[in-house]
């Protein structure tokens, strides 16, 4: 079965980033094959891995639904969705991308996303290792039927309102019918100064342990700010150097059980 690490957060707040260095530990660290699944309507991790993006998941259901698009007549409904699904993945040399887009709207898509959660559950069988980033709600990750995660990072800022967030969304996922079998949590951007005493004190009363502070980069942060993918940063990078230690952690770790 596939080893899932699953992302959550607010946006902005730097989750595509740990999504995008994850996949380079396991493509280079570790030498296996990925499929990279993003499920933020934002839709931020192609441009943090230098892919471009053609057509997402919800443009599919949108089309069918709606009947935009003529199917074959010697092919069925379901067989033209997982058609247009595999035209829709970005193959690259390591790692396959699936972007979902956004929400579906208020009409119903039962019939659509059935055949996708059926699609994407026999396809990720298929790769050692996915890799999700998510919205803060994670309404991608509970509509999955194999909704079995080896990992969950919970990514937030050093604020008060970072901290908030962090604990209204392990709220959420004790309400979702998903099992997790680890998650951890890291703070992303924190200041040259550090966190403030505030700040500390809010998270002690939440009881989050902390597995890695990532402070803020600016190697990170001009390579965003021009478009370029993070998968080209220094390997010596001080972030992607704690995000190799955490993985170490938990993948290294859980293969050695």
């Amino acid at each position: 079965m596939s080893y899932t690490i699953a992302m959550a957060g607010k946006g902005g707040t730097g989750k595509s980033t740990i999504a995008t260095l994850i996949i380079r530990y396991i493509t280079e660290e570790l030498r296996k094959t990925v499929l990279a699944v993003d499920a933020d309507p934002n839709s931020s991790l192609g441009i943090s891995l230098g892919v471009n993006v053609n057509g997402t998941i919800a443009d599919i259901r949108d089309d069918v639904v709606e009947k935009r698009v003529d199917i074959p007549a010697t092919m069925s409904k379901e067989r033209y969705i997982e058609y247009c699904i595999e035209d829709c993945i970005v193959e690259e040399n390591k790692f396959d991308l699936l972007t979902m887009g956004r929400p579906e709207g208020p009409k119903c898509y039962c019939y659509a996303n059935n055949l996708l959660r059926k699609y994407l559950d026999k396809t990720e069988k298929s790769y050692p290792y996915i890799v999700i980033d998510n919205e803060a709600g994670m309404e991608h990750l509970s509509r999955r039927t194999t909704n079995d995660v080896n990992l969950l990072i919970i990514a937030f800022e050093s604020t008060i309102i970072g901290v908030h967030t962090a604990k209204r969304i392990t709220d959420l996922i004790e309400s979702l019918p998903i099992k997790i079998k680890e998650k951890v949590y890291v703070i992303c951007k924190v200041p040259e100064k550090g966190i403030s005493e505030k700040v500390e004190s809010e998270i002690s009363k939440t009881g989050f342990e902390i597995s890695t502070r990532l402070p803020f980069n600016n190697e990170i942060y001009d390579s965003i700010t021009s478009g370029e993918s993070l998968l080209q940063i220094n390997k010596e990078n001080i972030v992607y150097n704690e995000i190799k230690n955490l993985m170490n952690n938990f993948i290294l770790m859980s293969a050695d059980k």
